[in-house]
């Protein structure tokens, strides 16, 4: 019998997710009996509005079972654009909109557009533990960024090769909760327009900013021509298990960008986007509840962890994360708290080695749990 063939080094050679992971180590942990806290995960843990559930029931007893657009129902792109344009100031036509299921489809679909085997792709670090695997999917390189406080534009200039295709840029920041300051995010415009290169724009946290405003590239002098802007409705509406993202683009380039979605998933169940619609539709009634919980909760939980010996917790502006600096080995430290006291965290080094010394913490359970997360931490600290 012979041996089977190798499976492709693009799959074999990549990394599991670390968060992920985590999930299933929690999974397994509470199947087995054990109360774990949660505050690994990225899901915000909202119950989607009962309404939102109504509209896909709606549309799938109505008939929309069945192929629909590839780019997506034009109602919804069209709600889209608009949201585009009271947000960022950036003016869209819905044909430069492409639905994707999620947010990470929407950067993958936008990387597979950019880079050829051999590109370089700049990403930042400490960043979301997909941002490299979905580079190497497409044949390119990643090369790190640091950026935990900063925008290093001396740093860029020295990362940029003639093989560099692309930088990608999230803000508000997973893991840290840092939002890009308006000088930084001109700074990566004028970094692009000097290379030539293209930035991808993850934006999906930018409804859950807390104080001063917001700075998007595609509404920033020189950015809507040069800028892939990427984002979900998981976060904001407690939509994640919907799958729904999107993928806005410079003008006139969603066409020859749409065959990629033709070839792959053909198109986002047409009930599921009219769930979409009636989500953004709820958005003023909606959100800003949901950004006051989340504040708290943040605000609650880095007073608290600053309090405790070996720890520093700053407090972000925007996200549902923490990511406070520890002392000892972070995967250590991560490891012990989720098997001596019950509570699951991420290691820093998991989004990069600019990450390492630092946990993520995610304020996502219940007050309650919240509560007795950071009391279990209190007691046991960060010694061995």
């Amino acid at each position: 019998m012979r041996t089977p063939r190798q499976l492709a080094e693009r799959v074999t050679s990549l990394k599991p997710s670390a968060t992920m992971e985590m999930t299933e180590r929690v999974r397994a942990a509470r199947a087995s009996g054990r109360e774990i806290i949660g505050l690994s995960s990225g899901d915000p843990n909202i119950e989607t509005d009962p309404r939102i559930i109504t509209a896909a029931e709606r549309a799938m007893r109505a008939g929309e079972t069945h192929y629909g657009p590839a780019a997506g129902l034009p109602a919804l792109r069209e709600a889209i654009a608009a949201r585009e344009a009271a947000r960022s100031g950036a003016k869209y036509d819905p044909a430069d909109v492409i639905l994707t299921p999620g947010g990470k489809f929407a950067l993958l679909t936008a990387l597979m557009a950019l880079v050829e085997p051999g590109d370089e792709v700049l990403v930042p670090e400490p960043g979301w533990v997909s941002y490299g695997p979905c580079v190497r999917l497409c044949g390119a390189t990643p090369v790190a960024l640091l950026m935990l406080d900063q925008v290093d534009v001396e740093q860029i200039e020295r990362a940029v090769t003639s093989r560099t295709k692309a930088i990608i840029i999230n803000s508000p920041v997973n893991p840290t909760g840092r939002v890009l300051p308006p000088e930084e995010v001109a700074s990566l415009i004028a970094t692009a327009e000097r290379h030539d290169i293209w930035l991808i724009f993850d934006q999906v946290y930018s409804d859950l900013v807390y104080s001063g405003a917001f700075a998007y590239l595609q509404g920033m002098p020189g950015g809507r021509e040069r800028t892939f802007v990427v984002d979900s409705l998981s976060k904001t509406f407690g939509m994640t298990g919907w799958r729904l993202g999107y993928l806005a683009l410079p003008p006139g380039l969603a066409k020859p960008v749409l065959k990629f979605i033709q070839h792959s998933i053909y198109c986002v169940p047409g009930f599921i986007q009219r769930a979409g619609i009636e989500a953004l539709s709820l958005y003023d009634e909606l959100v800003p509840g949901y950004r006051a919980m989340f504040s708290r909760r943040l605000q609650r939980a880095a007073q608290r962890l600053d309090a405790v010996a070996g720890i520093r917790c700053p407090l972000p502006t925007a996200t549902f994360y923490l990511f406070p600096a520890v002392s000892g080995r972070d995967t250590d430290l991560a490891n012990r708290w989720l098997d001596d006291i019950g509570v699951a965290t991420l290691p820093g080094s998991s989004f990069g080695q600019a990450g390492a010394g630092h946990l993520r913490l995610s304020v996502t359970c219940s007050d309650a749990e919240l509560d007795e997360a950071l009391t279990r931490i209190a007691r046991v600290g960060v010694g061995a």
